[in-house]
């Protein structure tokens, strides 16, 4: 099921602060200007649970060697303290991410510090230690069936929870 500190939420009370994100973009592998859907990216950060992202729709779980895979990237607009996340999907299990950190919004840049496989509904991603980084990105490497032969994951909320630094 999922692994690396994702896992179903617990209970609703949670120490984490809620930190707001400065702009959230669709990200594919050559970075933001390149990812699925980017006009509905905002959504995923709306605190709507009837509004979501969408990945495009591909032919495969895993992207039918067209890429190696599709995401969101939270920027805080400074560098944070990040302890964790919420993260909501669709109901239907298949999706596998990562979260990955950095201080530059490039796929190479970003280090993976928690990863979901068979993922749905809402995940509280747990870091291991709190790492500080300006990025967030919830890299898909697989989605999860949408009927009709196509693969498509859907996040309705992303929130990330950790501090500001002192100063900022």
């Amino acid at each position: 099921f999922v692994f690396a500190g994702v896992a179903k939420p617990a209970s609703p009370a949670s120490a984490a602060r809620v930190l707001a994100p400065v702009r959230v973009a669709a990200f594919g592998p050559g970075g933001p200007a390149d990812g699925d859907n980017p006009q509905l990216a905002r959504l995923a950060a709306d605190a709507s649970p009837a509004t979501a992202w969408t990945t495009g729709g591909y032919g495969s779980p895993r992207f039918a060697d067209a890429q190696p895979g599709t995401g969101l990237l939270v920027d805080m607009g400074q560098v944070v303290t990040v302890t964790g996340a919420e993260v909501t999907l669709g109901p239907v299990p298949g999706a596998a991410f990562q979260m990955r950190t950095g201080d530059t919004p490039s796929l190479a840049d970003l280090s993976a510090v928690a990863v979901a496989t068979n993922a749905s509904g809402a995940l509280a991603v747990r870091l291991a230690a709190p790492v500080h980084a300006r990025y967030v990105l919830i890299w898909f490497t697989a989605l999860p069936p949408a009927g009709s032969g196509v693969f498509q994951a859907r996040v309705y909320n992303v929130t990330i929870e950790g501090s500001r630094r002192a100063g900022s």
